[in-house]
């Protein structure tokens, strides 16, 4: 169980959207498109976009300029993108959000999962094993 601990930590690493601090430019950003945006951009990104996601190349002049990971769209349903560029107005944009490793997000997942594991440990320890004496009640078993 000691050896699995640090595989945990890798394994549950979880990110999540903060509003950006300093120049977003390289980093990986969330867009979510005003009403407005989704119908602009509908011919570009898909009908009723919601959220762009991808690498923010560059910020030029009103244009946010992402390569695009992927399109999540106002039904749930999401479309993988391989590292096109687009550009989507400033006007368009109703909010900008970096990526980031939560720490507390991590470690509160990983907790959770390492006591399921203890559990799941405990419920199945001694599974398939008896103990001395199991069996048939002696004397008079065959009289």
């Amino acid at each position: 169980m000691r050896r699995l601990a640090p595989l945990l930590v890798l394994v549950s690493g979880c990110y999540g959207y903060y509003p950006i601090t300093e120049s977003p430019a390289g980093r990986d950003v969330q867009v979510t498109l005003t009403d407005s945006g989704a119908v602009v951009l509908a011919r570009q990104v898909g009908p009723f976009a919601d959220e762009l996601n991808g690498r923010l190349v560059s910020v030029s002049g009103n244009d946010y300029v992402l390569a695009m990971a992927s399109v999540h769209q106002r039904d749930g349903n999401e479309t993988s993108w391989r590292g096109e560029r687009v550009a989507v107005p400033r006007p368009l944009v109703a909010r900008l959000e970096e990526r980031r490793f939560s720490r507390g997000r991590t470690t509160l997942f990983s907790g959770a999962v390492a006591i399921a594991l203890v559990a799941v440990r405990q419920a199945f320890q001694g599974v398939g094993s008896s103990s001395p004496g199991s069996g048939l009640p002696s004397g008079g078993a065959g009289k």
